[in-house]
């Protein structure tokens, strides 16, 4: 039974903060469809900054809530699995900033592959969210580098390896069959994220078994 009140908490420990940052974002999706609508019919938008606010305030408020509850929990941890936790909690903090940040950069009316996919971004989140992902990862990696243990660090690196060859193998391929006229252009993005899946199910697989 303490087992499982343990394993409890640690789901609500790393649950509740993706929570929130789901949260955060469909406040930003329901601010842009309000304004769309509100478009449809002829009718004056909210400022373009209320949708921002409004979901920063209610992340802000929902982490103080937040670590005032498990303030206690995270202090009786060791030092090495405060860090673990911290920096996953870190990259997904800086996931969700970029993932709110595309939601709020698109304009009214573009559907959800249209975002992901051919949807044009503007200059400014551009910038911000490159800059943002490189240094938000590089710092995300040397913290998780520096608190894992043996068995996660071979599940990441052969889970790396892994991604890797999910890329060398189909990317010539894909590109010879292009210039011969038989596929179309070789797409970067959906390469990345054939290895990013196999990088994630190897990992999962390695670390958990």
């Amino acid at each position: 039974m303490k087992n499982d009140v343990g394993r409890a908490r640690g789901v609500a420990l790393i649950g509740w903060p993706i929570a929130i940052i789901i949260g955060s974002t469909m406040l930003l999706g329901g601010f842009a469809g309000y304004n769309k609508a509100t478009l449809d019919n002829g009718g004056t938008p909210l400022s373009a900054w209320a949708g921002p606010l409004v979901a920063l305030g209610f992340g802000i408020l929902a982490f103080a809530a937040y670590f005032r509850r498990y303030a206690t929990t995270w202090q009786g941890w060791s030092p090495r699995k405060r860090r673990y936790w911290f920096t996953l909690g870190f990259c997904t903090v800086i996931g969700g900033v970029v993932g709110a940040g595309l939601v709020a950069d698109q304009p009214g009316g573009r559907d959800l592959t249209e975002t992901l996919v051919s949807g044009s971004l503007s200059v400014g989140f551009a910038i911000g969210a490159s800059l943002l992902w490189v240094v938000g990862l590089t710092i995300g990696m040397i913290l998780y580098h520096r608190s894992i243990d043996d068995h996660e660090e071979r599940a990441w690196l052969w889970a790396g390896v892994a991604g890797w060859y999910a890329f060398i193998f189909p990317a010539p391929v894909w590109w010879t069959l292009h210039r011969a006229g038989l596929a179309p252009p070789a797409d970067a993005m959906l390469l990345f994220f054939l290895s990013l899946v196999v990088n994630c199910i190897v990992y999962l697989w390695l670390k958990f078994r």
